[in-house]
């Protein structure tokens, strides 16, 4: 049984918030990208001058996400636990949701203390067809029922993201031993709450198995003495025979090809152990596909934000006439009307729906169907950025993002991920992926030699830039942190040179 004392510093973070704003709930707000995505902004919309407590982003394929968290500004509960709406905005391919919903104290978890998961699908640039979306709805049910059975809470999970595979021995000429990496590619990465040993054990065992008989690559975060974030242990690599074996075998009645129309999902609600693995079971029972998602805690909410093919006979029978708000079981079964791959769906027990139990007062943002857009880009690889700077300072992604677009080398940069957080004495904290697309002659298809050197130059230098302009803008020098670096595991080892 865990130790009660491990509780405390989530306890003590969760009642300083409710004390200073004199509210046990949070307000946010949802923006879901059709097209045009990649704003690195920190301010909640229409509040250009406001600082939100909590941002996240989330780009793939020209669309995506972003949610800003903040204390609710109310002194009294919302009506139900939760109001929810959908603010109008200009933009055809923008729909923004805003709400307040009552933080479940209960959920206190330090995620200092979690342990991350990478599970492997495909090492290859990201671009799932419909029989690949099955199979990740089926590795995301597995992994969530494990930690739910074990009372384990997700706090962090998002696919696709960059994957890790250990590098052949002429890349350990620097010894990182690591080689370049995809930005994106078909992989789940999880940060799973583990205060138990035996839990831990337990769930992993358990997604080990899932990874066995699918052929998947499972690496876990290497938590020996002196190990950082972005450093991996490998349990099992991928076997892409098994997998394609096992892909054909489960889901052969499904369409062939990539699915081209999405619907945008965003389910809200309390943070609790055990809703998301209600709601995916709920999904895969009715054999909706997952392109994409990116799940998260915020100041105790959480966010599943899904992106979901449409089924294919239903591509031009649906209208974004139907954006909007409604309840978990009122949503999944929109979900399941114009996203299930199949009619031969399970039977799933309707007694016993998400809405009454553990996903209790979530709500379901839709926004589409949307146009996916063609994948035409050149490989990109990923790069890390970390930084604390005083909130005057600005946009540090942005800049950073603006410098290295101005380079020669680099022919195309987008952002990927952004998790940003407002500090106390007016500081900012963040941790953000960048993609960048190298020149072709530095990132030929026969030759990848020269990307280690090339990235490895274009990072400090960038770095350098950076802080040095925030120094010319009268920000003290003490008082800046950047760290970019192209092998995740350097953010925990290195520090700005400014």
């Amino acid at each position: 049984m865990p130790e009660v004392n491990r509780h405390y510093p989530a306890l003590a973070a969760a009642a300083a918030r409710v004390a200073t704003a004199g509210s046990p709930a949070v307000s946010f707000t949802v923006t879901h990208f059709g097209s045009g995505a990649g704003s690195t902004a920190i301010a909640p919309p229409g509040e250009e001058h406001g600082i939100a407590t909590e941002t996240l982003s989330f780009y793939l394929a020209d669309l995506g996400f972003r949610l800003h968290t903040w204390p609710s500004r109310l002194p009294t509960l919302p009506p139900g636990g939760a109001t929810v709406r959908r603010v109008r905005t200009p933009e055809d391919n923008t729909r923004i949701y805003s709400g307040t919903v009552a933080i479940n104290l209960d959920f206190l978890y330090d995620t200092a203390r979690g342990s991350e998961i990478l599970l492997t699908i495909s090492h290859d640039r990201w671009r799932a067809d419909y029989r690949d979306t099955l199979m990740l709805a089926r590795a995301y049910q597995a992994m969530t029922a494990a930690t739910h059975a074990a009372g384990v809470p997700v706090l962090f999970l998002q696919s696709p993201v960059s994957s890790f595979r250990d590098a052949p021995r002429r890349y350990r000429h620097d010894g990182s031993g690591e080689a370049p990496r995809t930005a994106n590619a078909l992989a789940v990465r999880m940060l799973a709450g583990f205060e138990d040993p035996d839990k831990r054990h337990h769930v992993i065992g358990e997604i080990a198995e899932l990874a066995a008989e699918l052929g998947m690559g499972l690496q876990l975060s290497d938590r020996r003495f002196g190990k950082v974030r972005g450093e991996w242990w490998t349990v099992l690599s991928m076997d892409a025979e098994r997998y394609e074996q096992r892909k054909r075998e489960l889901f052969s009645w499904a369409a062939d090809g990539v699915p081209d129309t999405v619907r945008l999902l965003t389910f809200v609600g309390p943070a609790r152990v055990g809703s998301t693995a209600a709601i995916v079971s709920d999904l895969a029972a009715r054999n909706v596909g997952i392109l994409a998602v990116s799940e998260a805690s915020l100041q105790q909410l959480a966010f599943i934000n899904l992106v979901v093919p449409m089924a294919p006979a239903r591509r031009h029978r649906s209208s974004s006439s139907e954006d909007g708000v409604c309840p978990v079981d009122v949503g999944l079964g929109l979900v399941a009307r114009d996203c299930g791959l199949t009619p031969r769906q399970q039977v799933h027990d309707q007694h016993r729906r998400p809405g009454d139990e553990e996903a209790a007062g979530y709500q379901v943002l839709v926004t589409g169907p949307i146009p996916l857009a063609e994948d035409v880009e050149p490989v990109h690889r990923p790069l890390w950025l970390s930084w604390e700077v005083p909130t005057e300072a600005g946009d540090v992604p942005e800049a950073t993002m603006r410098l290295l677009g101005s380079d020669d080398r680099v022919v195309s940069v987008r952002l990927d991920y952004l998790r940003v957080r407002a500090l106390p004495g007016g500081r900012q904290r963040g941790r953000a992926k960048i993609a960048v697309a190298l020149a072709e002659h530095l990132d030929k298809p026969e030759d990848r030699t020269q990307v280690p050197p090339a990235l490895s130059l274009l990072c400090p230098w960038a770095q350098r830039e950076v802080a040095a302009r925030l120094v010319a803008t009268h920000v003290p020098s003490r008082a800046i942190s950047i760290q970019l670096a192209w092998r995740e595991r350097w953010i925990g080892r290195t520090s700005a040179v400014v």
